[in-house]
């Protein structure tokens, strides 16, 4: 007998054994997605991860393959090991993994779909009940219901019990469908029949036929000009192009002059590049980080290089030529960047210098986009791939380089759900284990990475200097918003120094950037009658205010309240708003300029697929004078008009509760000041803040080293990484009162164990989000102590008391090296 071991996209391993029927086995290959069965009814999509001959299997806990379903597999044994070890190291499943990795499009879905036995039965002498008759009900008006309708009839969660029952009497037939959310996109064309094409003399009768009907004959002689050509001939297209209808079309399909044929089109086509002939040359400074680069990659392609060049160093240009040389021996790359929206002036860069075998994988493309990008990976139809942290799962065959821009964002992290994982540190395991070159690339880079270089563990080097040798660092000027206020230097959220600047910068011509990591009009609301503070009625946040339309949201869970500044507490309408949003520091620009192009780029006004290019394509043709933006303005923009940066509040970056607040703020400050002054211009950045001695601002014009070793020493004294590893133990569960019992429960079985070095349990910094509380453990680990056995520690202490706890409705998630 042939079994395959499969891996399901669950939460849960499954423990049955699947065979393979002898006309499956030739087909069977690892990485092949099948249909199988898991538990009593329900079909899942799997994947085969093995196959393997065995004549002693527990035939009790043995299903059949249903159905192969692919003719090539979608997943290679790279995938499958980095799979293990992603499991293994965020203390997942497999499944998990997988269901984190493949688009929507290749998991197709099963349901359960309930019809009448017999069309003309008479259901009113069989109904006993008010769901049985709700049912039959229903069953006249729509012949076939699937189960989560029939639960909404109901009002019920899992009407499946129910349904069996009434199925067991003979009314009712359940049926399962098996269902793929991926169509393939298709296009109606024109062409000639067969024997036109292959006689192509032939055509001069209907030619002659159609003399007195002058717009068949022109759309005739169109598609014999195109097939005369060897081109396609669309047919929306080319009704429009002859501006006739589509009767005329069936027309001559009727008189077989011309037939229309469906074809099977991507919709992710490669559009033609100008590719720049002249390849871009490196300063001096640029070859000798290049070359050094390609020299570590030779001499040790399993140790990370970590490039630290200060914004606009040019560190673009140097990944380029080394994706060139990639492509030059064979070899694939990945080109992974934290957030969606510095991907398109990259990509525009990389298709121009390198061609058109570029690709790109993101979460704004579509689920049947993002599987047709899947598979021209798996047919090695690119030679790049540009990606957010998602892009990790790729099935590459032929990876030669990976290249994390950015590498010290947040956004590689995944926090919910799992598998938690962090790509950057999935794409240097993936480098050591399979021999290739990962290079990390920042101007400030994550602690962990830098003590790592700082240890020789990755080899390091830096770029100084910028690429333009006129082009020099803005000047950063801090202003003390503390004295600016007791002076009456202030004019709503701008003091006069930084109105001064954006009117002498807007004078000249050239851009401003504002910068305030908020969006909305104001963060909250208070009643200055009775102090009220408008809060989320399903989490414990205050509601943001967004004036342009009028309510207060939570931007954790989407409720909506429209207040009209009456007070939910007392009733009085009394409520003012408080703090700086994005929207209103919009709305001031606009009232200091209003001859202006003033523009807004935050997720409210970039969610279209297109909306953020759209915003940076008019930046770049100088269509906007003041680009107002949350953090996507600091990320990897380059705008050569930009000269000066507004940052309207660094103090909320510099007060938020965590031990990483510091690198983070000096982080954001430096990326957000780097936008200006990228060419010839000198920049400036005016920081705006109430505690301008704040270390992270007195050393943001410092070298980054110094900023590391005056930041560093606290994380050791407090035993924070990068001197240990931390793992976060979070546990949910709607009752207040429950979770807090459970919690003390729970860590009987944990401080045994960890003692001192387990902290908590306590509540989330939001302890309440969708209904559903939160506390955390908080686990220091030396680094030395062994993963395998942390790892066997805390899904033993978490086994026992899901033994000994009353319930298991406790929902227990582990995130390992949180953000």
């Amino acid at each position: 007998m042939v079994f395959a071991e499969i891996i399901l996209p669950l939460a849960v391993q499954s423990n049955y054994t699947y065979r393979l029927t002898e006309t499956q086995i030739p087909e069977a290959a690892p990485g092949k997605r099948v249909y199988v069965q898991f538990g009593k009814n329900k079909i899942y999509t799997g994947i085969i991860k093995s196959i393997r001959e065995s004549h002693s299997e527990n035939t009790e806990r043995m299903k059949f393959v249903e159905e192969i379903l692919d003719e090539h597999p979608i997943i290679f044994e790279a995938q499958f090991r980095m799979m293990e070890w992603m499991a293994f190291y965020y203390m997942c499943t497999e499944g998990e993994v997988l269901k984190a990795a493949l688009p929507i499009g290749l998991k197709p879905k099963s349901d359960f779909y309930v019809c009448l036995r017999e069309e003309d039965m008479k259901w009113e002498e069989y109904v006993t009940d008010d769901k049985e008759y709700l049912l039959f009900e229903a069953l006249q008006s729509n012949p076939e219901l699937n189960v989560t309708e029939i639960a909404d009839i109901w009002n019920i969660q899992s009407p499946m019990a129910k349904l069996k029952k009434i199925e067991e009497k003979g009314w009712i037939k359940i049926n399962q469908k098996i269902e793929s959310s991926y169509q393939a996109k298709t296009k109606t064309y024109l062409f000639l029949p067969e024997i036109y094409q292959k006689n192509e003399h032939l055509l001069e009768e209907p030619l002659n036929a159609l003399s007195r009907a002058p717009q068949q004959e022109n759309l005739l002689l169109y598609v014999i000009s195109a097939h005369l050509q060897g081109q396609l001939c669309p047919k929306s297209e080319t009704l429009k192009h002859l501006n006739i209808s589509a009767g005329v079309v069936s027309s001559l399909v009727e008189k077989g002059y011309i037939i229309e044929k469906s074809v099977e089109v991507d919709r992710v086509p490669d559009l033609p590049v100008a590719v720049n002939e002249k390849f871009l040359v490196m300063n001096p400074a640029q070859e000798n980080v290049y070359q050094d680069i390609k020299k570590s990659f030779t001499l040790n392609p399993s140790t990370p290089v970590l490039l630290n060049g200060i914004t606009g160093s040019g560190k673009t240009l140097i990944y380029v030529h080394l994706i060139r040389d990639a492509i030059k021996s064979g070899k694939q790359v990945l080109y992974l960047l934290p957030e969606i929206s510095i991907t398109q002036q990259i990509i525009d860069r990389v298709k121009r210098e390198l061609g058109n075998r570029v690709g790109v994988y993101h979460s704004r493309f579509s689920n049947n986009e993002r599987v047709e990008i899947w598979q021209k990976i798996c047919g090695n139809q690119y030679d790049v791939v540009i990606g957010v942290r998602s892009a990790i799962f790729l099935p590459f065959e032929n990876l030669g380089l990976i290249i994390i821009d950015e590498e010290h964002d947040r956004s590689f992290k995944q926090d919910e759900p799992a598998p938690r994982y962090n790509a950057r540190d999935v794409a240097i395991w993936m480098g050591n284990q399979q021999q290739i070159p990962v290079l990390l690339g920042s101007a400030t880079p994550s602690f962990e990475t830098f003590m790592n270089a700082l240890k020789s563990k990755y080899h390091y080097t830096e770029l100084k200097e910028r690429a333009i040798p006129t082009a020099k660092l803005p000047v950063i000027e801090v202003v003390d918003m503390r004295e600016a206020v007791k002076a009456k230097k202030v004019k709503g959220v701008f003091s006069e120094t930084l109105i001064e600047n954006m009117t002498a910068t807007l004078q000249r011509g050239e851009q401003v950037i504002l910068f305030q990591n908020r969006r909305g009009y104001s963060p909250y609301l208070i009643c200055t009658s009775c102090g009220h503070v408008p809060e989320c009625i399903n989490c414990d946040i205050s509601l943001t205010y967004h004036k342009q339309k009028d309510f207060a949201r939570c931007h954790y869970c989407g409720h909506t309240e429209y207040l009209n500044d009456k007070c939910p507490g007392c009733g009085n309408f009394t409520l003012k708003k408080q703090g700086i949003g994005t929207e209103k520091i919009e709305e001031e620009v606009k009232a200091l300029f209003p001859t202006l192009n003033i523009e807004r780029m935050d997720l409210d006004t970039t969610r279209g697929k297109t909306r953020f290019q759209r915003l940076i394509s008019r930046l770049e043709a100088r269509e906007i004078d003041v680009l107002v933006g949350t953090q996507m303005v600091s990320k990897g923009l380059d705008f050569e008009n930009v000269t000066l940066v507004g940052v309207v509040s660094a103090d909320n970056l510099l007060t938020y509760p965590d031990f990483r607040v510091h690198e983070y703020a000096y982080q954001m400050l430096t990326q957000v000041s780097g936008r200006a002054g990228r060419s010839t211009k000198q920049g400036k950045v005016i920081i705006q803040s109430f505690q301008p001695s704040n270390q992270v601002l007195t050393l943001l014009q410092s070298d980054y080293s110094l900023f590391y070793e005056a930041t560093v020493y606290h994380r050791q004294e407090l035993l924070y990484p990068p001197f240990t590893r931390l793992i976060e133990i979070e546990i949910h569960h709607p009752l207040q009162s429950f979770i807090e019992t459970e919690a003390l429960r729970l860590n009987t079985f944990l401080k045994p164990i960890f003692g001192d070095m387990l902290l908590g349990p306590d509540y989330a910094t939001v302890p309440r989000v969708r209904n559903t509380y939160r506390m955390q453990f908080l686990l220091k680990l030396h680094k030395t102590f062994s993963l395998t056995k942390v790892r066997h520690f805390i899904l033993q202490a978490i086994d026992q008391y899901y033994q000994s706890a009353p319930n298991k409705t406790l929902r227990v998630l582990i995130n390992v090296d949180p953000a």
